[in-house]
């Protein structure tokens, strides 16, 4: 099958789905497997089903994109090679993938299987695009905090093909940065296991105190992104391929969202202006919305991302209560329904929002409808149901329409073919012999058909294209559409419609068999996780000494110049080390260069912490970090690791967490470019890190043993959203330099915030995470670079901390010594947190 460019995307979990993308004019659709798939909690085909549902799709002409984009541990890359080779059996036409190191298995095992790099893999930027693109991969999904602005820069210097979400839920943590769900629940968002935290409520504590917020309690519960005006643009801009999200959505979402950006595209591809009418917007928001917006794609506002009022879908807003009578409740209907025609009718569900969502809320579905005049209507219930319950004012939501339901069901409750090939007829014969049809497609597919015949001569009515094209072009639902017919109109046959008919219907049908008949991916290599297993074990030092000889080194991170002085002044317990080296992660880059003074005047090497995203226009920042005189750099993007290995080639480099390195193969991709340690991701509980560290030189691997995890890293700022009226950086006025702000939860817990440099936020789990009960069993296995991570610490805390864990590493404190040691010092204690195995 050809690609076509503009690709529409959509989603499909289930077989309606998968009809209601496909008749709905979906060019193609992306889906999980019941493993490995970060639509894990939605609905999923089974690998048995694979062939079958790729089938299908072929034969519609659209084409099937498995989502395998989750983190792989050590322990499951055999079972992720068994899936792979089945996709490939299946002929899917691509894998989106997030681990790094399952693509270079990928590229391995089956070299002509296209790769797509998940979202999950934050490109946000050109340098980490085109690293991906050495490894293999095809295409990228772009994370959805990009703007058009981010775009235009961006698009210009990659050769990728770029695929951007156009419609659904935003996640309001970049994807693949997300930690909360593994932080409080061990259930990782990486792995395709999101509790969706951040829709839960939320209190704002300001400087120690409540600030009331009004209404809003969903502080970091966006709405959803609709960007079917913004198709043309990003058209123009060259993006390939156009995205509906669509996790745990229904058939009816499916059809109305494809029906609606079928068309838009199909708008923009013919250079005519797309406007969705008062109707369609209405039928768009009905299906699933929290609130449609153009999410990022129009640039960063702060007042417009999070409404804060609920955190679900809900429906179509039809206005307020202005008043109760004996049988219902009067709803004055908002100006923006004033255009619909039939704004709420006998059947529909209603609910009455009083701000409170969180609690039950009164609701029903209406029976029956009067028109008061002036855009009053009276809804009307069932017997049972009390007017009186419901409070004045309360804003009316349309959450359910039967009559809408049922139209789209409609689209796909009969088998359609959208998208055709062209097929071109080429008829041969003479008289007195057999009649031969050839059928071709674009794809090079050519077959024949005959009819022995034997043909005679024409007396009154010869052959013509006129009877040729009206007997072949009979294409009926099958996937193709009447190009060109070749005859000889001298021969002057007489040929029976029926013989056309039946040469026709042969045609296509060994046409189709040829298509689906091709052998996409020929070259396998079973053994390919073993030959990347062996390089990785090549790639370690091969004279490690033994466990008990390493000498442990402490590495310090620091989040302002008083903890860097007073992790440069600590003196620790007679016979320990000072660090191996300070980090230090500031708000302020500008910063560093004072740092790296403090430092050199210590006598401790230093290094400094890229932000975790880097955006087009932003390499000032890592250029700033490479001329700060630091030593060492830690890189939390791939934009960072290409910028520095080039332009800061004296540094050293060692990747943190957000690399997100979960198995072996990906620890030895980044031991290749030139990281000397590697942080492992927090996904990893206890059993799979220390399998991975088994099949792994254990010094690459620098272990946080005392952090508080960082949860949301967002785009979204809550400084500026809830302290200010200023839509971005620029207008914001930085109430971020004057106050500290923490998130209240519903069980009391604080989780404090804090922004970078580039205005983007970060959520920290309110207790510290410790690791102190495993460091002998880390030791044991190798490992000697630990690291403590600071938050919050006053300078006399830091000493007394660092001391604790100095005993421990060197082996003077058991594991559950320096437990109950951490637990007296922090004042509401310590969790074993994601190394915990559940």
């Amino acid at each position: 099958m050809g690609q076509n460019i503009p690709e529409l995307l959509a989603p499909a979990g289930d077989w309606p789905s998968l009809r209601a993308a496909v008749a709905n004019g979906a060019n193609a659709v992306y889906f999980g497997l019941p493993l490995y798939s970060a639509r894990h909690r939605a609905t999923n085909f089974t690998l048995e089903e694979l062939p079958q549902v790729m089938r299908y799709l072929h034969q519609h002409q659209v084409r099937g994109y498995v989502a395998f984009n989750t983190l792989i541990f050590s322990q499951e890359l055999p079972q992720a090679v068994d899936f792979i080779l089945a996709m490939a059996q299946a002929e899917v036409d691509a894998v989106i993938v997030q681990d790094l190191g399952l693509v270079r298995l990928i590229k391995q095992l089956v070299p002509a299987l296209p790769v797509h790099g998940s979202t999950q893999m934050t490109l946000t930027e050109p340098l980490g695009i085109e690293w991906v693109r050495s490894l293999g991969v095809e295409r990228v999904i772009l994370a959805r905090e990009l703007s058009l602005e981010d775009l235009r820069r961006l698009v210009p210097q990659t050769e990728m093909p770029l695929e951007v979400f156009v419609h659904g839920a935003l996640c309001v943590a970049y994807s693949g940065q997300c930690l909360t769900s593994e932080a409080l629940g061990a259930r990782s968002a990486n792995r395709g296991q999101c509790a969706q935290a951040c829709r839960l409520q939320y209190e704002m504590i300001v400087d120690g105190q409540p600030r009331d917020l009004g209404d809003r309690a969903y502080l970091l519960s966006p709405q959803d992104l609709a960007a079917y005006e913004l198709i043309q643009p990003l058209l123009d801009l060259g993006i390939v391929s156009f995205k509906i999200e669509g996790r745990l959505k229904t058939p009816e979402y499916v059809a109305s969202t494809t029906q609606t950006y079928r068309a838009a595209l199909n708008a923009a591809c013919a250079g005519q202006p797309f406007q969705l009418d008062p109707q369609g917007q209405t039928d768009l928001a009905q299906t699933f919305s929290r609130g449609l917006t153009h999410g990022f794609l129009s640039g960063i506002n702060h007042q417009m991302l999070v409404q804060g009022r609920f955190p679900k879908s809900r429906g179509v807003k039809l206005g307020h209560v202005s008043g109760t009578t004996d049988r219902g409740v009067l709803l004055q209907l908002a100006q923006a329904m004033s255009d619909i025609a039939e704004p709420v009718k006998a059947g529909d569900g209603v609910v009455f929002d009083e701000g409170h969502p969180d609690l039950t809320e009164v609701g029903g579905r209406v029976w029956h409808v009067k028109d008061r005049g002036r855009g009053t209507f009276e809804l009307i219930f069932a017997a049972n149901f009390d007017p009186a319950r419901v409070a004045a004012n309360a804003v009316v939501w349309k959450t359910d329409d039967p009559a809408l339901r049922k139209r789209l069901q409609s689209t796909f409750s009969h088998d359609v073919v959208v998208h055709h090939a062209t097929v071109h007829f080429t008829l041969s014969g003479f008289v007195g012999g057999p009649l031969e049809l050839k059928a071709s497609d674009e794809l090079g597919h050519s077959v024949t058909a005959t009819w022995e015949g034997p043909l005679q001569q024409a007396q009154k009515h010869p052959l013509n294209l006129e009877t040729l094209t009206a007997q072949l072009g009979r294409l009926g639902d099958s996937p193709f559409t009447l190009g060109q017919i070749h005859f000889d109109p001298d021969q002057q046959l007489m040929v029976p419609k029926s013989v056309l008919n039946a040469l026709r219907r042969e045609t296509l049908e060994k046409l189709q068999t040829a298509r689906l008949a091709v052998v996409r991916y020929p070259a396998v290599h079973p053994h390919a996780l073993g030959d990347l297993r062996l390089e990785c074990l090549e790639l370690s030092t091969p004279t490690q000494p033994p466990a008990e000889n390493l000498v442990p080194q402490l590495y310090v991170m620091a989040r302002n110049l008083d903890q860097l002085q007073a992790v440069l002044d600590w003196q620790p317990p007679s016979g320990l080390q000072r660090p191996a080296m300070v980090y230090c992660d500031f708000e302020d880059p500008r910063r560093y260069l004072e740092a790296a003074g403090l430092a050199e005047a210590g006598n401790l090497p230093l290094a400094a912490a890229t932000m975790r995203i880097a955006k087009p226009g932003e390499e000032g920042f890592l250029a700033r970090l490479a001329e700060s005189g630091v030593q060492a750099a830690l890189v939390r993007n791939l934009a960072g690791i290409c910028y520095l290995r080039e332009k800061a080639p004296h540094l050293q480099l060692i990747g943190d967490f957000s690399l997100n390195v979960a198995n072996e193969l990906t620890a030895a991709l980044f031991r290749e470019q030139g990281l000397q340690r590697l942080t492992p991701s927090y996904d990893l509980n206890w059993d799979q890190l220390a399998a991975m560290l088994e099949r792994v030189d254990p010094s690459w691997c620098e272990l946080v043993i005392h952090q508080h995890i960082p949860m949301f890293h967002m785009e979204h700022c809550v400084f500026a959203a809830f302290l200010s009226t200023g839509k971005d950086y620029r207008d914001c006025g930085r109430p971020c330099d004057d106050h500290r702000v923490e998130l209240r939860d519903r069980v009391g817990a604080h989780f404090p915030v804090l922004a970078d440099a580039g205005c983007r936020n970060t959520v920290f789990n309110s207790l510290p995470q410790s690791a102190a009960e495993y460091v002998p069993r880390m030791k044991a296995l190798g490992v000697r670079h630990f690291r403590v991570e600071l938050l919050r610490e006053t300078p006399n805390e830091i000493g007394p901390l660092l001391n604790r864990y100095s005993r421990v590493i060197n082996g003077l404190d058991t594991g559950r010594e320096a437990w109950r040691g951490l637990q007296v010092l922090q004042q509401l204690g310590v969790t074993r947190g994601t190394l915990a195995v559940t």
